[in-house]
């Protein structure tokens, strides 16, 4: 008796060929996903890394001060991207404060500006009492050639950083014909410094502004004369690229404030 002859159903046999197909699709989802998600920086450091190790490219350089003179720390040059925090700017930022603060006690201005590193960059305060006279926005002849010392040494040296000249008041009221209110006094304040540095020190105007805060950000309370005395302050800034977003133009304007600003 001959044996019955299986047939073997291959209707679905598709199936198996159109699931590989999916799972092919899905990975290839997945990488392109992944290729979409790369850390700039890492791939900035990435790059620079390999470069150097092969010749086909140099490791971050460090740049000199202009023709002026030679600074006194040599700045290291900025990774292309100016929001991305980064090494680089980390050691500029720090390199900076070390020849503020050396700057400061060389000239023995120790006990009336003080040098802080913080998270918006570095403020340089230096107390009212070193530049004006009381009730006066004129920079004291003496006491310009400080000033401008820190601006040729420091601030005209650093690539491309922006530079906020921050003015501050007590709160005794002010009101005379040039200066009707704290207002006005702290605002020429900080342009008159904003001047001198420009037009005296090398600063680029296009990478400087001024503002004037009054008495509305006392460090200390002012419930003293030695507390108002450390109130009265000006506030040289210079700050992180995370922190200088439209602070200041790029068309060679200098952005001022002279009225009621916060």
């Amino acid at each position: 008796m001959a044996k019955a002859k299986v047939i073997k159903d291959n209707s679905e046999r598709y199936l198996l060929t159109y699931a590989d197909l999916m799972n092919l699709l899905l990975i290839l989802f997945i990488i392109l996903f992944a290729y979409s998600q790369v850390d700039t920086q890492k791939f900035q450091q990435l790059s620079q890394s390999l470069g150097a190790a092969f010749g086909s490219g140099s490791p971050p350089s460090t740049v000199q001060g202009g023709a002026s003179g030679n600074s006194l720390i040599d700045f290291p040059a900025m990774m292309p991207s100016p929001v991305i925090p980064s090494k680089v700017e980390d050691a500029q930022i720090q390199g900076a404060t070390e020849a503020v603060s050396d700057l400061v006690v060389q000239e023995g201005m120790k006990d009336l500006v003080d040098v802080s590193l913080q998270e918006r960059g570095i403020v340089i305060s230096i107390k009212a009492e070193l530049l004006f006279k009381s009730g006066s926005a004129e920079i004291e002849k003496a006491k310009q050639d400080q000033l401008i010392k820190i601006g040729k040494d420091i601030l005209s040296k650093l690539p491309d950083k922006v530079i906020r000249i921050e003015g501050h008041t007590d709160n005794v009221p002010i009101n005379t014909p040039l200066f009707p209110s704290n207002w006005h006094l702290s605002s020429y304040r900080a342009t008159n410094v904003l001047k001198l540095l420009v037009d005296q020190a090398g600063v680029k105007p296009e990478l400087i502004n001024a503002v004037g805060y009054g008495d509305t950000q006392p460090i200390v309370k002012n419930d003293s004369d030695a507390h108002r005395e450390q109130n009265r302050r000006v506030n040289i800034v210079i700050l992180r690229d995370s922190s200088s977003k439209g602070e200041a133009s790029t068309d060679n304007k200098v952005k001022n404030t002279t009225g009621n600003s916060k």
